[in-house]
């Protein structure tokens, strides 16, 4: 009733909310009341407060958005000037169920965990930004201590224990099992670590506890497969559908145990592993593929919907745009695949006719993770790039058909004048830097450090571009001026 009241004064001016954008805000428990304060209160968060549209709405579309969104305003100003906390990070503590109490329980607890504990605001922040933030919070106050001193952990792996939707219960039960864990199954602390540092953790411990000589001991698994299993969202389901669907995927598809845990090893295993026993047959049969291919697309987080989108779009793809099927194949098996098979369906053919680029490109740039966003961009900024910088589609494909392609294309674009201008490097060493993964990062860091390296330690533009231009750019110049700063 209220978005059909509303819905005027809502998507219209001043407001100018999207139809999705309403009933995301709406779609919660206290809807209503979410809806009424972001019409009060969005314009004075912008317009006041600096926020946008975008994280306005993010706060508001959860449960309890009403009391977030007033809390924002209200402790908005003292987080950043008492505590040093940027808008952003506000934003992502409040953008969850529980947000005002986590506001609250970061203005009280902040000073403590940083000052008492060791902690930095960075991690207080990165554990409240959850579902359940205020009780994570609070039991790393708790259990800190007594994690780091009696088991052996560090702060760092207590922050990851925590930063998670039930933080709070995977802390304690760490607390609980590591100790077990350890002596009765001869896992690692880091082991166990991995294994809670994920949203349901602490039932994902519980059943590697209850299940893992069961997967050893029967189906041949080692502990380390068991831990891989259980280290991912979903983990605790996966487990379980790894005991039920082993002998079978064996038995009747001709899987191996590896295979099996390949698949099990991502968020989503349980669903992925129930598509594989359904589609293996027909994609095998009906569509030419291999097994081994099988489990390549459902390797990955996602990899049940990129399995039945192959059955879906494999002979579209194949036949009406001329890929073959290992092409295919390639471009569904990363994280993503369901959604860069999709864009490479829509956007094959304009890049090909409006941007002239191959099938072959097109696809280098899809089979990545993050392929349906570095495709989009690449249809967004290849003329900008091409006619305002001067780069070649060649170059364009190169930066953007890496892990993190789209931004890297927009670094690109925003620092290549000022890497080619202030700081005298080519377009072509850009380009170097850009063309692997992290390249965003890569750029950025040389950007900060590359007038240090070459004015206080000697080095030449080349040699900085050097390190820079492969994967890892960014913490390859970090070490190199840690190195060369030290006084001996």
């Amino acid at each position: 009733e209220a978005v059909h009241a509303w819905r005027n004064a809502l998507t219209g001016a001043p407001l100018n909310l999207t139809p999705d954008q309403v009933v995301a805000i709406a779609s919660n428990i206290g809807g209503k009341q979410a809806l009424e304060t972001v019409q009060r209160l969005l314009p004075v968060l912008c317009e006041q407060h600096g926020l946008t549209l975008d994280q306005v709405v993010a706060i508001a579309s959860n449960g309890g958005g009403k009391q977030a969104l007033e809390t924002v305003q209200r402790l908005l100003p003292v987080l950043r000037q008492a505590h040093g906390l940027t808008p952003d990070q506000v934003v992502a503590i409040a953008s969850n169920i529980g947000g005002k109490q986590a506001l609250e329980t970061v203005q009280r607890l902040l000073p403590v965990l940083c000052e008492q504990h060791g902690l930095t605001p960075d991690q207080v922040v990165a554990i409240a930004s959850n579902n359940g933030g205020k009780q994570a919070l609070e039991t790393v106050q708790r259990l800190l201590p007594v994690l780091c001193e009696q088991h052996g952990l560090t702060r760092a792996q207590v922050v990851a224990i925590a930063s998670n939707g039930g933080g709070k219960q995977a802390l304690e039960t760490v607390q609980r099992l590591l100790p077990v864990l350890r002596q009765a199954h001869g896992l690692t602390p880091a082991q166990v670590v991995a294994i809670a540092s994920h949203d349901g953790g602490k039932q994902a411990l519980e059943t590697v506890q209850q299940l893992l000589p069961v997967l050893c001991e029967q189906h041949g698994l080692t502990p380390a497969q068991v831990v891989a299993i259980a280290s991912n969202s979903g983990g605790k389901q996966a487990l379980e559908t790894v005991q039920r669907l082993l002998p079978v995927l064996r038995q009747a598809h001709g899987l191996t145990p590896d295979q099996v845990v390949a698949i099990a090893s991502n968020s989503g295993g349980k669903p992925a592993l129930e598509t594989v026993q359904r589609l293996l047959p027909v994609l095998c049969e009906q569509h030419g593929l291999t097994p081994d291919q099988v489990v390549a697309i459902a390797s990955n987080n996602g990899g049940k919907q990129a399995l039945e989108t192959v059955q879906r779009l494999l002979p579209v793809l194949c036949e009406q745009h001329g890929l073959t099927r290992a092409q295919v194949v390639a471009i569904a098996s990363n994280g993503g695949g369901k959604q860069a098979l999709e864009t490479v369906q829509r956007l094959l053919p304009v890049l090909r006719q409006a941007h002239g680029l191959t099938p072959a490109q097109v696809v280098a740039i899809a089979s990545h993770d993050g392929g349906k966003q570095a495709l989009e961009t690449v249809q967004r900024l290849l003329p900008v790039l091409r006619q305002a910088h001067g780069l070649t589609p060649a170059q364009v494909v190169a930066i953007a058909s890496n892990n993190g392609g789209k931004p890297a294309l927009e670094t690109v674009q925003r620092l290549l004048p000022v890497l080619c201008e202030q700081h005298g490097l080519t377009p072509d060493q850009v380009v170097a830097i850009a063309s692997n993964i992290g390249g965003k990062q890569a750029l950025e860091t040389v950007q900060r450090l590359l007038p240090v390296l070459c004015e206080q330690h000697g080095l030449t533009p080349d040699q900085v571009v050097a390190i820079a231009s492969n994967g890892g750019g960014k913490p390859a110049l970090e070490s190199t001026f840690a190195q060369l700063s030290r006084p001996d």
